[in-house]
């Protein structure tokens, strides 16, 4: 779980006006929390959200100062905390992001738990954070019982961590606040799956779905076709959504992968690139024509915006430029893409091959270029037409859009892999 994740705390008196707080840890929480200002704050179109008016958002805030030079102290007693109390939790998260350095899974969650608190008067600014998590989590399978397990566990820390300082008022207005957040994440997530499962082809938790073909596109990324061994079929989704992979394997974890195919076909494409040690991968790259893997329906933010379009990538962030190409060519202007030499360059027949404009840089040969130089030379002339649309690795994304900022581009949409909130800002 991407978002919100000893001492016992505080005592569960309901408060008159969210009296969120009072819930067993065996109840859903969906069934459990009512009375704060909960609905449409992840909508965009949406007014501001406040919780100002439930008691705890002032003591939240009040706290949040000396709670935010702690968090990397708590989360870092959360996780070990939660796996061990609850080992089941370990299923929904990638070990190389909870230990490897930076530990990328710690440092969204201490992100979260910092912009939550100093956020919580106005919660409109956490709506496309909360939306991607929530994306994620319907991915993943997560359930309205998993947030009891996240808020006992992070409550314990935040006590452990915070020792004498959380009295009773304080421990209560922090499980509010964690509980009232559960319970938007709920609503949300509900909603989500009811529309995955509505459309055309879709389904709701995890189904298996059949090896159909495998196919190199690049030194180390293989496309792969997954068939729905029911037959059911065409699908439909999102074009720039991801399909989540369940293998049947012990100690495997579930792993996102961006769609690669346009909707309407009866498969799904990804193209998972081969990570040194990577368990997953390794396991997705030794697939052959088949076998059997689950697929949770596509789930994701990153979407085409109707307007011309420029898509900028970087290694295998070219998945979802893919997509994009084939499912609405007519929109794609421009398409810019680096790596490290024509090899290991993933789709760069079907990028040629298409009606918009290419730029290709390969760092083997020409070094890595300066992000302005690349704006300069190759997308100004598209700047006040197009929209933006930037996926590859964070420095990447950092560099582009600060230089496509700086040049005037009116709009930048980033699709980050990894938990988005560790990300810098």
């Amino acid at each position: 779980m991407t978002s919100m994740r000893g001492v016992r705390l505080v005592s569960h008196r309901a408060m008159s006006s969210c009296p969120s707080a009072a819930i067993g840890y065996s109840t859903s929480l969906a069934d459990t929390m009512s009375g704060c200002p909960s609905t449409a704050i992840v909508k965009s179109t949406s007014p501001a959200v406040t919780m100002s008016g439930c008691p705890f958002a002032a003591i939240v805030k009040a706290t949040a100062p000396a709670v935010a030079p702690k968090v990397r102290e708590i989360v870092d007693d959360f996780y070990p905390r939660m796996f061990s109390n609850s080992p089941e939790a370990k299923a929904f998260f990638n070990p190389a992001n909870q230990f490897k350095e930076p530990p990328l899974q710690r440092m969204a969650l201490a992100n979260a738990v910092v912009a939550y608190a100093t956020s919580i008067d106005d919660l409109s600014k956490l709506t496309g954070a909360l939306e991607i998590i929530a994306h994620k989590h319907c991915g993943l399978g997560v359930k309205p019982r998993h947030y009891s397990i996240v808020h006992q566990n992070l409550m314990e820390s935040i006590g452990h961590v915070m020792g004498d300082a959380v009295t009773p008022e304080v421990g209560e207005g922090w499980s509010e606040a964690v509980l009232a957040l559960a319970k938007n994440l709920c609503e949300l997530e509900a909603k989500l799956y009811a529309e995955s499962a509505g459309r055309r082809g879709g389904w709701k938790g995890v189904k298996d779905f059949r090896v159909a073909g495998t196919r190199r596109v690049a030194t180390d990324c293989v496309e792969l076709t997954f068939k729905p061994v029911d037959g059911a079929g065409p699908i439909d989704f999102t074009p720039g959504q991801f399909l989540t992979l369940h293998l049947h394997k012990r100690g495997s974890t579930p792993r996102h992968y961006t769609v690669t195919n346009a909707p309407g076909k009866d498969y799904l494409q990804c193209c998972p690139k081969l990570v040194e040690g990577g368990f997953v991968s390794s396991a997705l790259h030794g697939m052959k024509e088949g076998d059997v893997v689950g697929v949770s329906a596509p789930f994701g933010t990153f979407k085409l915006s109707g307007r011309p379009a420029v898509l900028c990538s970087a290694g295998v962030g070219a998945t979802p430029m893919k997509c994009f190409l084939d499912s609405a060519p007519e929109q794609v202007k421009f398409v810019l893409h680096i790596d490290r030499d024509e090899a290991a360059h993933p789709f760069r027949k079907e990028m040629e091959a298409s009606s918009a404009g290419t730029h290709f840089h390969y760092t083997d040969a020409g070094g890595r270029p300066e992000a302005a130089a690349l704006v300069e030379g190759a997308l100004k002339p598209y700047l006040a037409e197009c929209d933006f649309f930037l996926c590859g690795p964070p420095p990447f994304l950092a560099d582009m859009s600060a230089a496509l900022k700086a040049a005037g581009a009116r709009s930048i949409h980033l699709d980050v892999f990894g938990p988005a909130l560790a990300q810098p800002n």
